[in-house]
């Protein structure tokens, strides 16, 4: 019942905004070598909510550490409003890597799971997609490339959702965050970064389906972020260098 609740309740109630438009890759202004970064996912990491990529979760991401490591950032997404974990791994990985340009990411950043939280995907089987997910980013890209998943975001001050659903519903998100948080520690080079919320007063936060993030409200998320992933590409860069030599 809760399951029909809360698709009943978002029917009609959520207005159906497109994935960001412009270029789904590019690079900062920053020194040289850029970190390159994969962002990975759903309808956030798609950018719905932002009318360019550049003003949406990948381009503010890289814009963030770029200003925070003093580093050029080369950044492309792969996504999909409405993907699943599952969805993700199954037919998303083909655009972690370039051939044309045999552009590779340095960091993967999976931002993905709020679906499945609208879905209730059991809190086990979850945690079995993001090991698999983890499992299979690995096999594409043959190296133990850092994976960096997202936590997924609270949902309890969405004006998108009904009000009978909102306190359920955060409360299985905070559920399947734990599970996508144990994945993530049982995994080689793999980390969870705390998402938050949106904050008590959305302002301009939010889009106009008041569920997705609008450009103000990527970039604040962004810089929540970046903060702990900067420190992680950065020491990742370094690391590469010195085994090169």
């Amino acid at each position: 019942m809760f399951a029909k609740g809360v698709t009943k309740g978002m029917r009609g109630r959520l207005i159906r905004l497109p994935e960001a438009a412009g270029a789904d890759h590019g690079t900062t202004e920053g020194k040289e070598p850029a970190l390159r970064m994969a962002v990975l996912g759903d309808s956030v990491a798609a950018g719905v909510g932002a009318a360019e990529h550049r003003e949406a979760m990948a381009g503010r991401l890289a814009e963030a550490v770029s200003a925070m490591t003093g580093r050029a950032v080369s950044w492309r997404v792969s996504a999909r409003a409405g993907a699943t974990l599952t969805v993700v791994r199954q037919g998303l990985l083909s655009g972690l890597t370039d051939p044309m340009t045999r552009w590779r990411p340095d960091v993967v950043v999976v931002v993905a799971g709020t679906n499945d939280a609208l879905r209730l995907r059991r809190p086990r089987a979850f945690r079995r997609d993001a090991e698999r997910l983890i499992r299979d980013v690995r096999l594409r890209l043959g190296e133990d490339v850092p994976m960096v998943f997202a936590g997924l975001p609270s949902v309890d001050r969405l004006a998108a959702l009904p009000r009978r659903v909102r306190i359920p519903l955060a409360w299985y998100v905070r559920v399947l965050d734990h599970q996508l948080k144990t994945a993530a520690t049982r995994g080689v080079a793999v980390f969870h970064l705390p998402s938050g919320g949106p904050p008590e007063h959305t302002g301009e936060w939010l889009a106009a389906d008041r569920f997705h993030p609008s450009a103000d409200g990527y970039r604040a998320w962004a810089r929540v972020l970046a903060a702990r992933l900067a420190t992680l590409m950065e020491a990742t860069l370094t690391h590469r260098q010195l085994t090169r030599e």
